[in-house]
Formats: C-alpha cells, structure tokens, sequence
C-alpha cells in the first residue's frame, strides 16, 4: 500500500518510517467533513462527496483512467492557462508535534532554484496527526513540487461517457494537436483484441515502429490499457504485441504514443 510503504527518514542513518501515520489525540468537537478532510490530508488524500458517500482521492503515482483527443471534447478543443506567480511558494513552514520535544516544531523547506528566480515566497501549513520530521519534510516538498511543476491548468468540454468515469483526483492522457503538432488520437472504427483500426488515418501522424510506438485504449467496462504496436496494416490498421482483455468497441477512444512524442498527462 503507497501510505504504509516504507520510505527514508530524512535523517541521514538510512532508517526507514512509513510514508505517513497519523498519531493524534481528537480532544475537542468539531465538523464532521472538516475533520475528515484533516485526516484526509495526513495522506495527501482529498474527500469527495460522489454518489452518496465520502470517498477519498490520494495523490499518488497512478496510470490514466481515461483518454482526451479532438474525437471526444466540444470545438473550442483545449485551452490552457498557468498559475499566478503569487500562487508559487519557494519556502514551506511545516508545523508538526515534536514527540521528543512536546511541542510544537517546524520544519522548513526550500526550493533554491525558485528563490533564485521568484525569491523568499513563505507557505506556512499544518501537518495534522504528523509527529515525524522526515514526514513533514515530505509534506513540504510535496507542496512545493505541485506548486512550481504542476502549474498549467487545461480546460475542456466532454461527453457524459467521460464525467461518468473520470473523478477528482483521476489522472487522464490528453492529444492536443494543435500542442503537440501532431493528431495521435481519435475513435476505433473496427477492433479485435490484436488488430486496432483508426479512423481519419489521412490526419493521423502515424509513429513509426522504429520509434518503439505504443497505443492506449478505453475498453468497454471504462478502464484504459496500453499496447505496444508491433506493425501497420492496410495503412490504418496496428497490430499489437499481446492481445487486449477485452475487444474494443467501435468509437473507442484511442491514443498514439511514441518516444518522441508522448501526451500530456
């Protein structure tokens, strides 16, 4: 499990600690969904009320859960617009309980190539039920990682097939053509579960094999899965390497990847 996996201290001696615990004493009341998402947050997680339940969104490594192209989002396509600089911090103020102490402590963590170039920006946060220093130094580098390298937010429109799948916290795979200078993505016009066949190939930019080119999926029960392509037939039709778990239906979402160009995550 990515909370309990072992990871090092931050002390230097090489030991190991979990990658978060919660070690707290509630002693007061307070609102329910708001202490739920302090709990929530020990583990980098975000509670979302879907369906009738509180269900929890973790930001950790994942593969794509659904895919983009011009096929399945309105004609406005994709738009794209990047953080304020006021919204990038370069030093994260920890708070958490030092155990040994008793006491509240801090932990502080710079990004040096930020305050070179956006100076001292100052975050002060909390670390909830946190009362190890290398945890709350992982807390502060988390937050600096998603605020200087994940700072472009993407908009579009899509079908009720996608906002049926995709949820807070899903990661998806996106071909902008108009970015990327290339169309890899569009619908299946006819599959078995070794041979894809593409629609639009005359738009399509087909990688080449040499170029190790790799093909992704939605399957019909909603999740995604990636292929390698081992030829081309007929011009528009890919051969993959291991046969898919399930055939794909016709209008399918598709992507095309290569080593040379991949899509936006």
């Amino acid at each position: 499990k990515y909370a309990n996996e072992l990871v090092d201290d931050m002390t230097g001696s090489g030991t190991q600690e979990a990658r978060f615990s919660c070690n707290v004493n509630i002693q007061s009341s307070n609102e329910a969904f708001d202490l739920i998402n302090d709990l929530a947050s020990i583990m980098r997680c975000q509670a979302v009320w879907a369906n009738g339940s509180i269900q929890l969104a973790q930001d950790r490594p994942t593969d794509a859960n659904f895919l983009f192209n011009l096929s399945n989002v309105d004609d406005s396509g994709f738009s794209y617009t990047g953080a304020s600089l006021k919204q990038r911090h370069t030093v994260i103020s920890v708070a958490y309980y030092n155990m040994d102490a008793q006491e509240i402590d801090y932990e502080v963590v710079e990004d040096s190539a930020g305050i070179t170039k956006f100076g001292h920006a100052i975050k002060q946060v909390k670390a909830f039920g946190c009362t190890s220093r290398g945890q709350a130094q992982r807390y502060g580098k988390s937050i600096l990682f998603s605020e200087q390298q994940e700072s472009e937010l993407c908009t579009f429109q899509t079908s009720i097939d996608a906002g049926s799948i995709c949820r807070v916290g899903s990661v998806i795979e996106v071909n902008d053509p108009v970015r990327a200078g290339a169309r890899r993505g569009g619908r299946i016009t006819a599959a078995t579960t070794t041979k894809i066949t593409m629609d639009a190939i005359g738009d399509t930019t087909l990688p080449d094999i040499s170029d190790s080119p790799q093909i992704s999926i939605v399957l019909p029960d909603g999740k995604v899965e990636q292929r390698a392509i081992t030829s081309y037939t007929n011009a528009n039709e890919a051969n993959v390497s291991s046969a898919f778990s399930q055939t794909p239906e016709v209008n399918a979402i598709y992507l095309l990847t290569s080593t040379s160009l991949s899509t936006q995550k």
